[in-house]
């Protein structure tokens, strides 16, 4: 049975209204009950009525999501709405992990476990990143896995606030977790995997870490690398002043064999001048500084549908799946949705297309599917379907 997808989108005021809507407008382009639906939303939303809005279209359709910080779709990126995407003619099992804030590593491994037992060519993930270690998480998956799969998907946010992200299955609204789902059937899909931020300075070591708190760079607390390249514009306390170090210099960590880098975006300082990340910084690994621009980051998700659609065996893409970077949207600003315009160029306009911006992207490394899964900062993934 081939891949059938279809997108709707809905910017209504109530919760239960804007579910229905993108429910309704996703019907109006199938000719068969989804096997799958996948909803990003807006935190701002009742979020139990967009999932009561979507059941009275679809009342037994398995659905996965999660919220988010803007909604992506192919007429561009929206705030407070809410992004549908249905497909049909493939099977799909979902799975609950545990809790993130518990145990990082073991509610990823639940949910690998839980999704180890069904056939699978993808994987789709949705975690918490606020609740616990993102890389983490995506080792537990991996090793609950047991398996060589690859794995896309995206860390719930909540438009900037860093409060609180939810993820859904099915009828429940969850939250400090990690959920999943299994698609097989008779489809192939390609991944790219680009950020396109420019390394600056000399490299330097990490010499004490544990999780994603960085202690020491080079054997000198980890503040104090950022207060020598800033200087009197840095300021330890300032959570905004933090806050846009993160959206224009995050770390770059190494990828061995690989002119890439794996960005971590910094969250904030502790008294003993440590510094929290979204994920891993492994003592001994090499980092630099890194910095975007909004001409790096349109030619790298460029280059990223490039790399998805060479990996699609000559099938035109049927839905194009975008986990992006709230970073990325912060310093595109007015021009964000040059960047899905410049993806819809390559991919082809009359692809559907639904996503949403992330406090974390899931993807293998450099988007090589035979690669280890990474948890990204600061990156667009782009998933092809067809």
């Amino acid at each position: 049975m081939a891949l059938i997808c279809a997108v709707g989108k809905s910017k209504a005021a109530e919760g239960r209204i804007a579910g229905r809507q993108a429910a309704q407008d996703c019907l109006n382009n199938l000719t068969q009950a989804p096997t799958l639906i996948l909803l990003f939303c807006s935190p701002h939303y009742a979020q139990e009525h967009v999932l009561a809005g979507i059941r009275e279209i679809f009342p037994e359709s398995p659905i996965l999501g999660c919220s988010s910080a803007a909604e992506i779709h192919h007429t561009g990126s929206d705030e407070q709405s809410v992004v549908l995407s249905a497909l049909a003619g493939i099977q799909v099992t979902l799975q609950p992990g545990g809790n993130i804030r518990e145990d990082s590593f073991e509610a990823g491994r639940l949910l690998g476990q839980r999704l180890a037992a069904h056939p699978a060519q993808v994987l789709l993930m949705f975690s918490d990143a606020l609740a616990g270690n993102g890389s983490a998480v995506v080792q537990g998956v991996q090793a609950g896995l047991n398996r060589s799969l690859p794995v896309v998907g995206g860390a719930a946010s909540d438009e900037f606030l860093f409060q609180k992200t939810y993820q859904y299955i099915n009828t429940q609204v969850l939250t400090q977790t990690v959920v999943g789902a299994a698609l097989e059937g008779d489809f192939v899909f390609g991944v790219g995997v680009r950020h396109g931020w420019e390394p600056v300075g000399l490299p330097v070591t990490v010499t004490k870490s544990q999780g994603h708190r960085l202690y020491e760079l080079n054997g000198c607390p980890a503040v104090q690398f950022y207060e020598e390249y800033f200087g009197e514009y840095f300021n330890r306390q300032s959570h905004e002043v933090f806050g846009r170090l993160a959206v224009l210099y995050p770390m770059g960590m190494a990828i061995p064999d690989s002119a890439e880098y794996l960005l971590r975006a910094p969250f904030s300082v502790e008294a003993d001048g440590s510094v929290n990340y979204a994920a891993d910084l492994p003592e001994k690994a090499e980092v630099r500084l890194m910095i975007g621009s909004v001409e790096g980051a349109i030619k790298a998700a460029r280059i990223a549908a490039m790399e998805a659609l060479s990996q699609m065996q000559g099938r035109k893409p049927k839905l194009a799946l975008i986990f992006n970077c709230i970073a990325r949207r912060k310093v595109l600003g007015r021009r964000a949705d040059e960047e899905i315009a410049a993806i819809r160029d390559i991919i082809g306009h009359q692809v559907p297309v639904a996503g949403f911006y992330t406090y974390g992207e899931i993807a293998p490394a450099e988007g090589i599917k035979g690669n280890s899964i990474s948890f990204h900062n600061e990156t667009v993934v782009i998933l092809l379907l067809g």
